[in-house]
């Protein structure tokens, strides 16, 4: 059968599904989003009063901005370094925010006991677990999109000030560059939720170093699949058959050199990437709420 007819029929029957069952979940909903907002707007206030991180997105745009003086290339040599590495420090930097933003927001709380304040109101676990993860990813919304239009602007600013030559126009593909921008959004959503998952169950320092081998292992699982493919003990394979099926594929997420080499984008294999990017944030996020419920405070 089809994958899509497939992934079309599951979602239909859990439309029905949330149908028929919702006076069972609507009042708890009607209850948590309040909640999980008040949440949020607490972590976001909290993050801007960290003047690092201001310092660190200026940082950020003097790079991309930097990427104007590169005009020993021709035009179409530049454009495609350009959209490349800008795409890439967009890709780098918000994965970078995100380990350095999620991995401190639980253990933070739980190290200043602030948690039991907020815990004590008529907030739940699992409210507090997703209200920290939507603010999180408020914050990095932020980032991303500052960091996509100060790109955006310097491939405007250059496609004016280039000569535009017969052979080597400089082409900047504005569409295609915010259409990799947001699939990295999405990259660094899955990413933050495993983030916040583990940090509900491990300490700051390990959360970091899980986080960098999750980046890793998530970026290279081409590779990681021609592995498994030729491995031949029985316990590496297992191990190996573990991470390829666990840990999210971010490769996937990214359209940098499609984007940089101007190829045609699918934009319905971008959508079902990022469906599935979605789905697997549901699930982490469930998983995390249940581990904070049993986690003894």
């Amino acid at each position: 059968m089809n994958p899509q007819l497939i992934a079309l029929i599951a979602v239909v029957a859990v439309v029905v599904a949330l149908v028929l069952t919702r006076r069972l979940w609507a009042p708890g909903v009607g209850h948590a989003l309040p909640s999980i907002w008040r949440i949020a707007k607490i972590t976001v206030a909290e993050a801007r009063r960290r003047r690092v991180l201001q310092a660190v997105l200026v940082l950020i745009v003097l790079i991309l901005l930097s990427m104007m003086f590169f005009s020993y290339l021709s035009p179409n040599e530049q454009s495609r370094m350009l959209i490349s590495s800008g795409l890439a420090s967009i890709t780098v930097f918000g994965i970078l925010l995100s380990i350095f933003v999620a991995a401190f927001l639980i253990p933070q709380e739980l190290e200043s006991r602030t948690v039991y304040a907020i815990l004590a109101k008529p907030v739940r676990r699992f409210e507090f677990v997703v209200g920290k993860y939507v603010g999180a990813m408020i914050i990095l919304a932020v980032i991303v999109a500052t960091m996509t239009v100060v790109l955006v602007g310097v491939l405007v600013a250059m496609d004016h000030y280039v000569p535009d030559l017969p052979d080597s126009a400089f082409n900047p593909n504005l569409g295609g560059v915010v259409y990799a921008a947001v699939m990295s959004y999405f990259a660094v959503g899955v990413l933050t939720s495993l983030i916040i998952f583990i940090s509900t169950i491990s300490s700051t320092t390990m959360t970091v170093i899980s986080a960098f081998i999750i980046w890793a292992v998530g970026s290279l699982q081409s590779q990681l699949h021609d592995i498994l493919e030729g491995a031949n003990n029985v316990f590496t394979k297992a191990i190996l058959t573990a991470l390829y099926v666990v840990v999210p594929k971010l490769e996937h997420f990214d359209f940098r050199n499609t984007v940089a080499n101007f190829q045609p984008l699918n934009y319905a294999g971008g959508l079902e990437v990022a469906a599935s990017g979605v789905g697997y944030i549901a699930v982490v996020l469930i998983l995390a709420s249940i581990f904070f419920n049993d986690r003894q405070m």
